[in-house]
């Protein structure tokens, strides 16, 4: 499977762990996950892994912070700044 994710603008200053919504990415090296925010329990947050579609979950935006190891290293971007591909290569 094929990920290309494209950053189509970054802001300024960058997106912070405050303005983290529904449908953003959290991006760490060539690891791209999204934001799922839970709709029955708005407490949770869910990260999916586009590479191998690991679901992980936590309680707060603090605790999703904690969860990487380097958060200097990480970057969140918003649906409206990327254009993201997905291809998938069937195989027998």
């Amino acid at each position: 499977m094929t990920i290309n994710l494209k950053v189509k603008q970054e802001k300024r200053k960058g997106v912070s762990i405050n303005d983290i919504q529904d449908g953003f990415f959290v991006l760490k090296d060539d690891h791209v996950r999204i934001v799922k925010m839970d709709v029955t329990n708005r407490n949770k947050i869910h990260l999916i892994d586009l590479k191998t579609f690991d679901v992980k979950t936590v309680s707060t935006k603090n605790e999703l912070k904690n969860s990487f190891a380097d958060w200097s290293q990480i970057k969140i971007l918003s649906p409206k700044q990327v254009n993201l591909n997905i291809g998938f290569q069937w195989r027998e």
